[in-house]
């Protein structure tokens, strides 16, 4: 039972930007947290309640939800790839080094991924000490070059 469910998610992750999406959803989430979760440290609580919590929480949303269409509309990947490299950089600038930089990095490295990423299957490689191989390497006997004389008039 488990092993089946394990094939499905691998077929499922295999016909999508799987880890594009992830690393995107992380970026959202490390950019998302900063501003609205106080730290305590011992007596202190440490909190950043600026305007940069009202723009981590629009991109970080817009984030998340280019990581959900990664996943689940992966004909849009190069609109969403696009979207979160660009997100990802504004953040950078709007809310605090967007994520403390880590943030920003995955949103990167995902935006990046989904951009790159392509449903074509590969093509199998030819193992080389094969004929097929050795036909295709070897390079044509060049034709005789054929000279035109003009005669000197």
């Amino acid at each position: 039972m488990l092993l089946r469910i394990w094939r499905g998610f691998t077929a499922w992750r295999r016909g999508r930007p799987f880890w594009a999406g992830l690393f995107v959803a992380g970026g959202a989430l490390i950019i998302l947290f900063p501003p609205f979760v106080g730290v305590k440290l011992g007596d202190m609580v440490i909190s950043i309640r600026t305007i940069g919590g009202v723009s981590a929480l629009l991109i970080g949303a817009l984030l998340a939800i280019c990581a959900a269409a990664l996943w689940l509309q992966p004909k849009f990947r190069l609109a969403s790839g696009l979207v979160a490299v660009l997100l990802s950089l504004v953040a950078l600038v709007v809310t605090n080094l967007g994520g403390f930089l880590a943030g920003t990095i995955l949103s990167l490295l995902g935006g990046a991924l989904a951009v790159a990423w392509t449903d074509e299957p590969k093509k199998p490689k030819e193992a080389k000490g094969s004929k097929k191989a050795r036909r295709e390497d070897a390079e044509p006997e060049p034709e005789p070059e054929t000279t035109q004389r003009v005669q000197p008039t």
